[in-house]
């Protein structure tokens, strides 16, 4: 706009110029003239009277020459100082709209900052928030792992609490139980002489039934009844029992004993 304003300018500044040039050119003989009547005047007192060119006529065509040139000039005058301001307006005109114009752009660069901004925030928000959620899950995971293997943990103790004390149990039933298989032979020994063999034969007896099986009396007692803690039954009629057939208590529990 700008450039096309000062075109139109030169182009009217142009034309001005033409213009005072054939103003001047048409006016030339006049000039002439009037040069020549004061410079070199007609031969003789005065001119002819037919002539036409006394110094009256050459004096007013002088004076209507110099208010001609006059009224040119301040016409010039006034149509350069028109031009002047006729640029300034464009000057202002287009030195306003490019001020705008870089407000607008410097607005919308502005804009396009700030929403980038704004949208990496979200994001970011968003991904502390995730990682807070999958902390927080984690932490929560860590802690029930570690209440689990706490209990775990006093599971095994009590287990092996369990399993010390069933040894112990198991260990001081087989050495009474071999106190009293020495006793009843010790016993079965000091019988007399007359029923020596007989007394033998139901020694054995009593000793196989003794470590026979309470229930069937065909197996060997593998199975340690709880709480009573009697090795009295086999593998086969420990499950089946209720109750203890040596006390005669209500079984809570049983434990496989391996004799071998």
């Amino acid at each position: 706009m700008l450039m096309s304003s000062l075109t139109v300018v030169a182009v009217v500044a142009l034309e001005l110029y033409c213009c005072f040039l054939l103003c001047c050119a048409g006016n030339q003989p006049s000039l002439h003239t009037m040069q020549m009547g004061f410079l070199s005047p007609v031969s003789g007192a005065a001119a002819a009277p037919g002539s036409g060119l006394g110094f009256n006529n050459v004096a007013s065509a002088a004076v209507q020459v110099s208010f001609l040139g006059d009224d040119m000039s301040s016409h010039l005058q006034q149509q350069v100082l028109d031009i002047d301001r006729l640029i300034l307006q464009h000057a202002e005109r287009a030195r306003a709209e490019l001020t705008e114009r870089r407000k607008r752009f410097t607005g919308q660069i502005l804009a396009a900052l700030e929403e980038g901004v704004s949208k990496r925030l979200r994001a970011s928000r968003e991904e502390i928030a995730r990682l807070g959620k999958m902390n927080w899950a984690l932490e929560e995971r860590i802690k029930s792992l570690c209440v689990e293997t706490q209990m775990w943990r006093d599971m095994a103790r009590s287990n092996e609490a369990t399993a010390n004390a069933l040894r112990a149990n198991l260990e001081r039933f087989l050495a009474a139980q071999a106190r009293a298989e020495e006793a009843a032979a010790t016993a079965d020994d000091a019988e007399s002489c007359c029923c020596v063999g007989d007394g033998e034969e139901e020694a054995g007896v009593r000793r196989e039934w003794r470590r026979a099986c309470r229930s069937c009396h065909d197996g060997e007692p593998s199975v340690l009844l709880l709480p009573c803690r009697h090795l009295c039954l086999c593998a086969a009629c420990g499950p089946a029992a209720d109750a203890c057939p040596v006390c005669h208590c209500s079984k809570n529990g049983s434990v496989c004993i391996n004799m071998s």
